[in-house]
């Protein structure tokens, strides 16, 4: 318990080196393999991932020929550890591999809800969405949690109802006062159920309220956890996109950071809602330049804790968040660069496929439309996006379409992406795009067609921009007030 990291790693080594072609007993082998198993958690514990895997690889080898039958702690443990490190180096083929044995050998439910969780994350870096939530509400369904997906708008709003009273005066004082959540049956669903919230914002998010005002019940009633943040937060970006309340899920928001804070687990609790707190109720409120370079940090606390999916997610953020402020464009074309490359790598094809997308627009800005070998057509982006169902990729498609077709004062162009997509009962980061966008085209227009529904249009987004001036100048001042020069 008390075992220098350093020194152990130290005689792990020399125990390897050691044991290669040496005879060694049954009890001398299972030793050894679990002294793999420590060295490896303390090389994890240090983001030293290769070196973790170099002692599983060791560990395993270490196994008995009918290991599982004899050895089934120590396998499954030996095994969920190589399936973990995979996913940390997007080696999806031995990820497969070490999760396929476990599902083929696993005892009790219970035994595999660690590789479920793996296998729902290895699902979802394959854009694989819909059959991550399946499985999440599957395992959800095992643990006394029914879920229904079958969602009306209505629904939401009654939903988020409930939670904007409930937490319309909520403190940091009132979230310290309740006690801590012990029932492990609701630690785990609060942990699939924050999965459930990452993929349903890329794939279905009319759905992500649902899963958020659950986490909050199961927080009031059980106690609260670390999962209790991601409820909370998501609860708050649930009331910033789909109600008219940006405040309240701003002021959540800010409760939320300080419950961070208070956290063992601050920085990958930061990376994991770099989305949702920084990308979304930060960017809407605070002075946006303040607020992109938190993404680059959330990115480098996310690989040190080898969490690649939300390193991808934070430096897209960063990626993205410097175009609209007008970042240099051949520096971002290096940052894009290393983005899709990293993406790439790390198997994680969503962020991959945004990437390109926005990508698409800074080659055009830069002149080099054709330039780049590897960057998909918005056309063949498009067509994945609407194979993975990725409302997150679509989206992201249509901005960075508009953004040529704006920067080229196309505005037939844009209004024709425009009334394809119009901001309808979204507030969040889109919605303020497509009314900038959508203002300046359609009130131009109006001046060189007069037709009416130019105008009605412009004087929409002019009323829309107007509110989300009230909730921050600093951010939509300029906007407002061109589109009202137009």
């Amino acid at each position: 318990g008390d075992t220098d990291p350093a020194v152990h790693v130290l005689a792990v080594d020399q125990i390897n080196i050691s044991c290669e072609g040496a005879a060694l007993s049954s009890e001398e082998r299972s030793s050894f393999a679990k002294i793999n198993v420590t060295a490896a958690k303390f090389a994890i514990a240090a983001s030293s991932f290769e070196k973790a895997r170099s002692y599983i690889d060791a560990g395993m080898i270490l196994l008995e020929p009918q290991h599982w039958e004899k050895q089934y702690s120590l396998c499954l443990q030996l095994h969920e550890m190589s399936a973990s490190v995979s996913y940390m180096h997007g080696d999806v083929r031995n990820m497969s591999i070490a999760l396929n044995e476990i599902m083929g050998n696993v005892k009790s439910f219970e035994d595999g809800l660690r590789s479920s969780s793996l296998l729902v994350k290895l699902l979802a870096s394959s854009s694989h969405h819909k059959e991550a939530m399946s499985n999440c509400i599957a395992v959800l369904s095992n643990l006394g949690e029914e879920i229904s997906t079958d969602v009306s708008f209505t629904i939401v709003l009654s939903e988020l109802s409930v939670i904007q009273t409930t937490l319309a005066n909520i403190s940091v004082e009132q979230v310290r006062r309740l006690p801590r959540m012990t029932d492990k049956s609701k630690l785990n669903a609060m942990q699939f159920l924050s999965m459930l919230c990452m993929y349903s914002l890329i794939s279905e998010p009319m759905l992500l309220p649902l899963f958020s005002c659950r986490m909050v019940r199961l927080t009031i009633e059980y106690g609260f956890c670390d999962a209790s943040i991601v409820g909370l937060s998501t609860a708050g970006f649930g009331l910033f996109t789909f109600t008219d309340d940006i405040l309240l899920g701003y002021r959540i928001g800010k409760v939320c950071d300080s419950l961070i804070d208070e956290s063992p687990n601050k920085n990958a609790l930061r990376s994991r809602l770099c989305r949702e707190l920084d990308c979304s109720l930060k960017a809407m409120v605070e002075p946006n330049r303040t607020v992109v370079p938190l993404f680059i940090d959330r990115y480098n606390s996310a690989m040190m804790n080898g969490d690649v999916e939300s390193a991808m997610l934070c430096l897209l953020a960063y990626c993205t968040g410097s175009f609209y402020i007008g970042t240099n464009l051949v520096s971002l074309t290096k940052t894009f660069k290393s983005c899709i490359d990293q993406a790439a790598n790390y198997q994680q094809t969503n962020t991959l496929h945004v990437a390109m997308s926005n990508f698409r627009a800074v080659l055009h800005l830069t002149g080099r439309s054709n330039d780049e070998v590897g960057i998909k057509s918005y056309e063949e982006l498009e067509e994945i996006g609407k194979n993975t169902n990725s409302q997150l990729l679509l989206r992201r498609i249509l901005m960075s379409q508009m953004s040529i077709h704006f920067y080229d004062r196309n505005w037939v162009k844009v209004m024709e992406l425009f009334e394809k997509n119009p901001p309808s009962k979204f507030n969040n980061v889109l919605a303020t795009g497509l009314a900038l966008y959508g203002g300046v085209a359609s009130l131009t227009l109006a001046r060189q067609t007069h037709e009416l529904k130019w105008r009605r249009i412009g004087e929409e987004a002019v009323e829309k921009m107007t509110k989300y001036e009230k909730v921050s100048s600093v951010n939509y001042s300029w906007i407002a007030k061109l589109l009202r020069a137009e």
